[in-house]
């Protein structure tokens, strides 16, 4: 192991032995911790939300609230008291608890990481309520003091470039152009809403829709969780949906993700161009034997890409977006690739989140016509 590396994992233990220490053997923890509240009368608004302590002003409140369920492998009910109107309440220890470890996240972050989002739920509990502390004895080394000649020396894959270059050469995906969609969307279906027994059906609601797509350009119905639908379409730049009042601008989305809800093609948009890229290694994605590409984009966020070693196609792409405690992925499975011409295209389009019985859809393209002439008034939103 490096040096460098070594040094910042002894200061980063370091850290966390005196965070501890601090925690158990000094009064001055009531400095690093807030006072245990007691349960509240009424809930306290903030944001739409009641009882909100170390989140405040969080606009993606729930995305981050699932990304500490699934760091711990829990329901909300681990944490809440999951009835209409009692969510904010504190009678559960594991609720309190939660915002002293929120805190300690971050000040393990600014301490070792210069405020930088390394450290999360899921660094230490990877799935589980209590992490685990002791390593397992079982290992695959042959010496664990140093690599035998006798050995095999460790695999070597392709480079991201090269495979992106498959990846073109076997789908022809920069080609694509304008088009018309007719789309089998599956998304939650919301049942008994409103009330006490209220649940969501995954993948339970079934629509059929159309679409005229350019790129980042488009205009799409979107169904919702109660049925009702919603127009959208996108500009390229700036994007609108249809509202009780009429047309009205998008704001405060994530603006990248909604564009792919909107053309779901645009997942097969891959241009090296675009990155900054390596081959990892390789995985099983929906059971075919891929190169995976860790990338990261020039805003700093990172994605993973899962090619076909077989035939180059893309197989998994998963996207992460930043809440408040770390990034969350939201994943895209393709299957039942279809050509058309020179272009091969995935028919069914797979999407997962951490909170997938709400959020995700499966997506089968029932019809595809390319060529179609448009024009920029088409994706521009209708008058009042």
């Amino acid at each position: 192991m490096p040096i460098k590396i070594r040094l910042a994992v002894c200061c980063l233990f370091a850290i966390i032995f005196c965070w501890s220490s601090v925690i158990h053997f000094t009064t001055e923890a009531q400095e690093q911790k807030p006072p245990t509240p007691a349960p509240s009368a009424t809930p306290t608004p903030s944001d739409g939300f009641g009882n909100v302590q170390v989140l405040k002003g969080v606009r993606d409140l729930l995305p981050t609230m699932h990304f500490m369920r699934a760091s711990l492998g829990v329901r909300c009910d681990y944490c809440h008291i999951t009835e209409i109107n009692n969510y904010y309440r504190d009678d559960k220890p594991a609720k309190r608890r939660a915002r002293e470890m929120i805190i300690m996240t971050r000040q393990l972050n600014q301490a070792a990481f210069g405020g930088k989002q390394v450290v999360t739920c899921n660094t230490c509990h990877r799935g589980s309520p209590k992490p685990v502390a002791i390593p397992q004895i079982a290992t695959n080394f042959v010496n664990t003091t140093r690599v035998e000649p006798f050995e095999p020396p460790p695999p070597t894959y392709p480079g991201a470039g090269e495979i992106f270059a498959r990846y073109e050469a076997a789908t022809r995906a920069s080609t694509l152009g304008p088009a018309n969609l007719r789309v089998e969307i599956n998304r939650g279906k919301l049942m008994n809403g409103n009330t006490g027994s209220g649940y969501m059906v995954p993948r339970g609601l079934r629509v059929i829709t159309e679409s005229i797509v350019d790129g980042e350009r488009g205009t799409a119905s979107l169904p919702q969780a109660t049925g009702q639908m919603l127009r959208v379409g996108s500009i390229g730049k700036r994007l609108w949906y249809i509202g009780p009042n009429g047309p009205q601008w998008v704001t405060n989305v994530d603006v990248e993700q909604l564009k792919r809800k909107i053309n779901p093609l645009l997942v097969l948009r891959v241009r090296a161009a675009d990155y900054s890229s390596t081959t990892t290694g390789e995985e099983t994605a929906n059971g075919i034997d891929c190169y995976v590409v860790n990338a990261t984009v020039a805003n700093g966020m990172p994605e993973t890409l899962w090619f076909s070693k077989r035939d180059g196609s893309l197989i998994r792409r998963t996207y992460y977006f930043q809440t408040l405690l770390g990034p969350e992925p939201e994943q895209y499975n393709l299957s039942e690739y279809k050509r058309f011409g020179a272009i091969r295209v995935p028919m069914v389009i797979n999407t997962s989140y951490l909170d997938d019985q709400h959020l995700g859809v499966l997506r089968r393209i029932l019809s595809i016509k390319f060529g179609i002439a448009v024009a920029d008034k088409d994706f521009e939103p209708p008058e009042r």
